[in-house]
């Protein structure tokens, strides 16, 4: 999903879509105003973790008729273009639980 983030070739639809929705936004009119945060989540062993603050685990998902879905106290991080999020996904990436498989050493 993520791909090498540097490498332009090797990027996978994560970074990609980044780049287009940023890239869309730029070529909105200047009359719209837009607000981006960026969250990220893990589930491992049917647990949830908040990967932008790990101490936050066994989180749980509720639903709301007016919010809908969403995950109280989910870490929420406000960006401005898309580098913050490249940077917020590293940051997040080595917060994930991660064990060895016999196809994949960084399995996670």
């Amino acid at each position: 999903m993520q791909g090498m983030i540097d490498n332009q070739e090797e990027q996978g639809i994560v970074p990609r879509m980044v780049k287009s929705v940023f890239e869309r936004i730029q070529q909105a009119s200047e009359s719209i105003e837009f607000t981006v945060k960026v969250s990220m989540l893990e589930i491992y062993c049917e647990n949830l973790k908040d990967l932008l603050n790990p101490i936050k685990d066994k989180m749980i998902i509720k639903q709301d008729p007016i919010k809908g879905i969403f995950i109280p106290d989910l870490t929420e991080k406000y960006i401005s273009e898309a580098n913050d999020i490249y940077k917020i996904m590293a940051e997040g990436n080595h917060n994930r639980a991660t064990a060895a498989t016999l196809m994949n050493a960084h399995s996670s």
